[in-house]
């Protein structure tokens, strides 16, 4: 199969051709509003198969900005974006569409899952703001087209400033950096350096000289500057289009849709963890900076921390990185994921012949009792032009259109390994490992649904606070002795991973936990807050600093611009949702104490989970479906104590 996406030509006429299959998809639209039945079966199952037509076309486009961002994507991506938003918030506004969900949700002959389709289709026109008047509805449309190119360019400023900087550095100051490391950062007879993830974390952990860290940190902390001035005008015309829908900010809008119940609810459970753990992080850091002081460094900053933790684990745990990767080569832990699913869930991934978008992107069938069931991509290796960080993409949803026919979903994983050479493979840290399997657990939830319409199959309508419970909950997986012993053997000699480094992984989840947890509770509390009132970049800057006060144990140099690289919040959909983690989370933590106490392998317990849980898409509230599934209320404490901090 040719999965290359889009050729140069392609790419280049991508925005014409568009344009003509939107035009399609409009003319489409206006005759199926016409339908003389506007029956459930009639009316949402072709409007589905557009809105399932159009995504499936502008992800080869999406997908490749972000893995092969050139200048032709990107210009591209940029003239496409606009007509994508343009549409979707015609049809999102379109009071005809609107009222015909409203005559559909009064047939009595709908199922629970096309009730739910329904149900969360009027909600979700009336969060678009298709009550208004007409004015206020050109309004909405300006909003969201002005934020769906702020959104881009913020994302294109990161990539272009991290793929500008580089830094050649003498082999003196990498004599404490794995041998494997070097040679990656090996240029000839120089050493050279990026912001790219794996040499950047490389370098922070195990480069000597501490000016050179600071050098490093900064370069990576002030990424992208022009986004400060991006920033200030998405909060603006976000709290602008909360007032327009009728809420009092932006947080509300954005949480009406979601599992928590207000703003004020998810702030009271951030701040109630941050309460708990807070002494549990400043012990971690105490200890830590009375290690540094062993070094003469009397102040620890932000750029010493990966450098004077790893010393520490070292001292400590007798805990080595390095000592570990040869037992996680990539291509190895891939085969040992999918024979661990293939043990827990009864599912099979086998290798497909395929020409992908890349030389070092693999293509694998999913199959059940034989069955075909979808395709998963995988591109894993770090590479310049690839955005940062790891995700799931959905490129296909499982669902069947309105001809009958059973439309098999595909998904993409892609991440930023430490890339292999000619000479060397691709081996992984153990926090890579636990990521694929993290962003495994997003591609199941998509693969694996048994939801027949689009709307809410797979990762399709689900509360955006649950979304990371099956990714949360698969990755602690990647902890299990039994789980390790499938897949860990040292890439030269077949050697199965010694009990005595298992149990140092073991060992090291939960070292310094308490600095790692406010940390995610700083940034959550953060989108939270500048997201609950109009908010200048003067504003941002001075809620980060009151949010850390109260929460961080340590705090970054003045010159650092955290805000400026929040992807998550700014160019992504996590907007007044960062929180969605520990709210997952918090439900994760739950289902895994239950996988454990049910020995992880009984099948049973693990097929009635897919069965009644996760195979529901976004079909039904997680939270409600596992509380159901499991007999017991969610609590906090399992979370607390996946962490180590109870």
């Amino acid at each position: 199969m040719d999965y290359t996406l889009l050729n140069e030509n392609e790419i280049e006429n991508f925005p014409v051709n568009f344009s003509e299959k939107l035009q399609d998809a409009k003319d489409a639209l206006e005759n199926l509003k016409n339908t003389d039945d506007l029956s459930y079966k009639n009316f949402i199952r072709p409007f589905a198969d557009i809105v399932h037509d159009l995504h499936k076309e502008f992800t080869k486009l999406s997908h490749l900005n972000s893995v092969n961002n050139t200048n032709k994507t990107q210009e591209a991506y940029k003239k496409t974006l606009p007509m994508v938003t343009e549409f979707f918030t015609d049809v999102s506004l379109d009071g005809k569409i609107y009222q015909i969900y409203e005559k559909i949700n009064s047939e009595n002959n709908l199922s629970k899952v096309q009730k739910a389709v329904i149900e969360k289709g009027i909600r979700d026109f009336r969060l678009a703001g298709v009550h208004l008047p007409e004015k206020e509805k050109e309004r909405v449309r300006q909003i969201n087209l002005r934020l769906s190119e702020l959104g881009n360019s913020f994302f294109q400023n990161i990539l272009d400033d991290t793929d500008k900087f580089s830094m050649e550095v003498e082999e003196s100051v990498l004599s404490e950096m794995p041998e494997s490391e070097k040679q990656a950062a090996k240029e000839g007879d120089k050493y050279i350096f990026t912001l790219q993830m794996p040499s950047f974390i490389a370098f922070m952990t195990y480069c000597s000289d501490r000016k050179l860290r600071e050098k490093m940190y900064k370069a990576f902390m002030t990424r992208a500057p022009k986004n400060e001035d991006i920033i200030e005008e998405i909060l603006t015309l976000r709290y602008e289009l909360s007032q327009i829908l009728g809420f009092n900010n932006f947080a509300e809008l954005s949480i009406y849709d979601k599992a928590a119940g207000t703003a004020e609810e998810v702030i009271e459970f951030q701040e109630d963890l941050a309460a708990k753990c807070k002494q549990k992080a400043q012990n971690d850091f105490a200890e830590l900076q009375s290690f540094a002081q062993k070094y003469n460094v009397k102040n620890l900053q932000s750029y010493d921390l990966m450098y004077f933790s790893e010393k520490l684990k070292k001292e400590k745990l007798n805990f080595n990185e390095e000592e570990l990767r040869p037992y996680f080569e990539k291509n190895a832990v891939i085969e040992g994921l999918f024979t661990f699913l293939q043990k827990l869930f009864n599912i099979e991934f086998k290798p497909e012949k395929a020409v992908l978008w890349h030389k070092k992107a693999r293509c694998y069938k999913l199959y059940i009792d034989g069955v075909e069931q979808g395709t998963l991509f995988m591109d894993l290796e770090a590479r310049k032009g690839k955005k940062d960080g790891a995700w799931m993409n959905d490129w296909v949803t499982k669902y069947t259109n309105s001809a009958g026919e059973k439309i098999l979903p595909k998904a993409f994983i892609v991440a930023n390994f430490p890339p292999s050479t000619e000479t060397n493979p691709s081996l992984l840290r153990h926090r890579d490992v636990e990521t694929l399997f993290h962003e495994m657990g997003h591609a199941l939830h998509h693969l694996l649904s048994n939801v027949d319409e689009y709307f809410v199959s797979g990762v399709n309508g689900i509360e955006w606070d649950l979304v990371e419970f099956p990714s949360q909950l698969l990755e602690n997986f990647a902890f299990e002795p039994e789980i390790l012993k499938m897949f860990a053997r040292h890439y030269k000699t077949g050697e199965i991973i010694p009990e005595k480094l298992i149990c140092k992984i073991v060992d090291n989840k939960n070292f310094h936990s308490g600095m790692g947890f406010v940390r995610q509770l700083e940034f959550g509390l953060f989108d939270m807050y500048i997201h609950m009132c109009k908010m200048s970049a003067e504003g941002v800057e001075k809620t980060l600093d009151e949010v850390r006060d109260r929460v961080a144990v340590i705090k970054p140099p003045e010159y650092t611009k955290f805000q400026n690289q929040f992807a998550h919040i700014f160019a992504g959909g996590y907007a007044a949702g960062y929180y969605s983690y520990k709210w997952a989370e918090r439900l994760s933590a739950n289902a895994f104490y239950d996988f454990v106490n049910n020995n992880i392998f009984d099948n049973g317990f693990a097929q009635k989970f897919l069965d009644e849980v996760l195979s529901l898409g976004g079909s039904a509230n997680f939270e409600d479906v596992y509380e159901k599934f499991s007999g017991k209320k969610i609590d906090n404490e399992s979370l607390l104590k996946l962490h180590g901090i109870i």
